[in-house]
């Protein structure tokens, strides 16, 4: 057993009962008065423990490596199959003198040509049934010594098998030792061993590995599972086969070894991302490195050159007042920071520079969120519900500040200057607080002598602000404002309200009401406290659940208050990481973006916001509802939504081959900043081959790892000879298990000792004693428990450890890029 810091190697799992026939016995004997001496009662069961033995079905297996029907550089990697069951290998005995630490099972790897029934490997089989195939060879097959194990069952005789002939000289060559096979086979879990057993063996799988490896010239290979119970015999002294050895095969497959120049493998396709030069890594279009810099370059050539080398593509641009006129579009990814905008008036327009050149990227990205939104169903409804609903609650507030001024009248204390946006905005959280909960907006603001009124009238009014019906906080509110502007007004006078006078102050049906409460709904609708309070509502920043006990249709209410709408938040956030939005508009120039290449590009947030502002400003139907869009703009922008500020695009078969290869950003920044946590926003496939990864910041270092699909076993190249690095077995000053084993200033490795014949067989303990010599070249690192390497030691040390590289991001990411003089506008 072997424990690394995150995967646990054991050497095996041998069950206390075997498979086979057992009888329980169950004798008692009862002894009290009137019970004869030697009086017994006897049961007895018989019960058969049964397991793999002739057929594995689909479910017993867990995977298998290389995947069965692919094409890779497999030459330095065991195939291996991996069992769902972990103690499946040691079930049976090789046979009934064995232990049972010998598996019965064991992986055999196949070339084209070896294999008589299948010469392109492909994976054919003999299939029969069982007692055919294995109890009547003739004098030239082999078959499994049923001497030395249990004897076919009825039931497993009549089954129907699938069997391989292997030649002799085949099977003399390619077929490890009785001795080997311990050393071919362990478990791994997860988990580490202070784990009950019970627990760890749904995590746990059996691991049975090939004693060969591919050739470097490539071919195709098929690997077979196969049962070794009743040969153990052959394996100990093969040449005693016959001219022909058949095995059971319970599980195979076939893959495509290619040569080891092909160039397929992840390490070439990564090296290839970061070839040339730092400039061509940033996301431009492959320009001279000499822009501006040839004598008698003219201003216009010098700021036209400009504009593409920070990104800008020209395009055609149909324009009446000048024929063959052009324009310059450049997308959210750029290869320098972006030069800030100000956001006032429409300031997402084109507006030409001083060369008569403009530059319609932000437009375009207005228009852009336009059309999505209104191609979103979801978000284009939402949009009109939040509009539609703030005219509904000015119109609900209106009647009640209606029912305020009749109430001020009949009290003496009316005014024809009298605002009521005003009245309202004393009951609602200061400006800066809008966006917070209201318990803590309202903290340290509640006037002295109407606490009780005050803040009932508050919550009410932030509740009918929140789209909920006003009559069921209508008495609140009107208590609340007639404490917060006329407490004052008649403190003595015995005067009675006439509730009709009080509806009908704002009742918009009421026609000697209409002109004046017309315009107080409008007042109300635009007024900014109002719209900060209404708009966090609805973009859910408040979190404010439903307060009233019925909902407006008498049924019982719940979850969020009716101004929310999540659809909006959700479909915002999705443009502001370029979910949406098309590939052309973000890599408009493809030779910016060659094959097989990894490009850097900082994001330009004003790009973004004006994406946002485009598809908020598509819920603008008439004039009436332009403050609320803005309002709305504003209150998004300014909740810190996600914004990446930079990323990598790559474009490389590293993106098909390897899906899961792992990015990530490093904590230090280009700006000398530390990210404590810094994040991946989006990473997404935008098209075959092509990956996109958005950074909230702008690391200094990416990391690129080689997908761990699995461990797998393998040796490397080092020194023109293949060796297998040494990891150690215990903890040895800093270095701790699973490390690899320092050498002076690099590791230690030893050469790969494979037999004679040229079939690429590891050679484990015969003349080339390769468990030795790792044993002895691991020195101070062997583990403290044995005297000899264990299987799962072994296992260890064939494991290849995913590769990993670091991308240094380019400076020049971090610093704007300035004009040539005679360039600036």
């Amino acid at each position: 057993m072997t424990d690394t810091r995150n995967l646990t190697f054991l050497d095996n799992v041998v069950p206390v009962v075997k498979t086979g026939d057992y009888t329980i016995t169950v004798t008692q004997t009862p002894k009290g008065d009137g019970i004869p001496d030697g009086t017994k009662f006897t049961l007895e069961q018989e019960l058969t423990v049964t397991g793999l033995r002739l057929h594995a079905e689909a479910d017993e297996i867990h995977g298998s490596y290389p995947p069965a029907g692919t094409a890779g550089r497999f030459a330095q990697f065991l195939p291996h199959v991996a069992l769902e069951r972990r103690g499946v290998p040691w079930e049976r005995r090789i046979a009934s003198s064995d232990d049972g630490t010998t598996p019965w099972l064991g992986v055999l790897l196949f070339a084209e040509g070896e294999l008589p029934d299948d010469p392109k490997a492909l994976g054919a089989t003999e299939t029969g049934i069982a007692e055919t195939l294995l109890t009547s060879g003739g004098d030239q097959v082999s078959l499994p010594d049923f001497t030395t194990i249990a004897s076919l069952t009825e039931q497993e005789k009549k089954q129907t098998i699938a069997t391989i002939r292997v030649p002799k000289e085949v099977f003399v060559r390619v077929a490890p030792t009785a001795a080997e096979l311990p050393f071919l086979t362990h478990i791994r879990t997860p988990l580490g061993t202070e784990v009950a057993q019970a627990d760890r063996r749904d995590a746990e799988y059996a691991y049975v590995l090939a004693n060969r490896f591919p050739d470097p010239a490539g071919g195709r290979y098929v690997a077979h599972l196969v049962s070794f119970e009743g040969h153990k015999a052959l394996l100990d002294t093969p040449s005693k086969a016959k001219a022909h050895v058949r095995l059971v095969s319970l599980h195979h497959w076939s893959f495509v070894s290619a040569p080891a120049g092909a160039g397929a493998a992840y390490s070439d396709l990564r090296a290839q991302l970061t070839t040339g030069d730092l400039r061509p890594h940033l996301l431009q279009h492959p320009g001279p490195k000499t822009y501006g810099e040839e004598p008698g370059l003219d201003a216009y050539t010098k700021r036209v050159r400009y504009l593409v080398e920070t990104g800008h593509v020209a395009l055609g641009h149909v324009r009446a007042d000048r024929e063959g006129a052009y324009a310059f579009y450049r997308g959210p990814l750029t290869p320098y920071p972006a030069t800030p905008v100000s956001h006032t008036g429409t300031w997402w327009k084109a507006a030409e520079d001083g060369f008569g050149v403009a530059s319609v990227g932000h437009e375009t990205a207005w228009n852009l969120g336009r059309g999505l939104a209104l191609a979103d169903q979801e978000f284009a409804a939402a949009l009109a519900r939040a509009l539609d609903l703030r005219h509904r609650v000015a119109l609900d507030l209106t009647q009640i500040v209606g029912g305020l001024q009749a109430r001020a009248t009949a009290l003496g204390a009316g005014n024809a200057d009298y605002e009521p946006a005003t009245a309202l905005a004393t009951l609602m959280p200061p400006e800066h607080r809008l966006h917070l909960p209201l318990e803590e907006a309202l903290a340290g603001t509640v006037p002295e002598g109407a606490e009780t009124e005050w803040r009932a009238g508050a919550r009410a009014l932030d509740r009918v602000v929140a789209g909920e019906p006003s009559r069921f906080h209508a008495h609140d509110l009107l208590e609340g404002l007639t404490a917060a502007t006329l407490s004052g007004a008649d403190d003595g006078a015995d005067t009675e309200v006439d509730p009709v006078m009080e509806l009908r102050a704002g009742d918009l049906s009421f026609p000697a009401t209409t002109p004046e409460a017309t315009g107080t709904v409008a007042e109300i609708a635009d007024d900014p406290s109002f719209l900060g309070r209404f708009v966090t509502h609805v973009l859910g920043t408040t979190s404010e659940p439903v307060s009233y006990e019925a909902g407006s249709d008498g049924t019982g209410a719940g979850g969020s208050a009716p101004a929310a709408e999540p659809a909006l938040s959700g479909f915002l956030d999705e443009l502001r990481t370029l979910t949406r939005v098309p590939f052309d508009h973000l890599v408009p120039d493809v030779q910016a973006l060659p094959a097989e290449s990894a490009r850097w590009f900082r994001v330009d947030p004003d790009w973004l916001d004006a994406l946002v502002t485009g598809a908020l400003w598509a819920g603008i139907c008439s004039s009436l509802d332009r403050t609320a869009v803005e309002k709305l703009v504003s209150a998004y922008l300014q909740g810190a939504p996600p914004t990446p500020k930079s990323g990598l695009i790559i474009r490389s078969r590293l993106v098909a081959d390897y899906p899961r290869i792992g990015i990530t950003p490093s904590k230090a920044q280009v700006s000398g900043e530390v990210l404590k946590d810094p994040k991946v926003l989006r990473r997404a496939v935008l098209a075959p081959g092509v990956l996109l990864v958005l950074f909230d910041g702008v690391p200094k270092e990416v990391h690129l790892t080689e997908p761990d699909q699995g461990v797998h076993l393998g040796i490397g190249t080092h020194e023109q000879k293949e060796r297998i690095t040494l990891r150690a077995l215990k903890k040895v000053d800093r270095v701790v298990i699973g490390d690899e084993v320092p050498d002076g200033g690099g590791v230690k490795r030893v050469e790969v000792a494979f037999r004679e014949g040229g079939r690429r067989v590891l050679d484990l303990k015969g003349s080339g004693a390769l468990l030795t010599t790792i044993w002895d070249g691991l020195g101070a690192y062997r583990s403290s428990e044995g005297k000899a390497l264990s299987p799962g030691e072994f296992g260890l040390q064939l494991v290849h450890s995913p590769e990993k590289a670091i991308l240094s991001t380019p400076p020049t990411l971090g610093e704007p890029r300035v004009p040539d003089e005679g360039a600036r506008t």
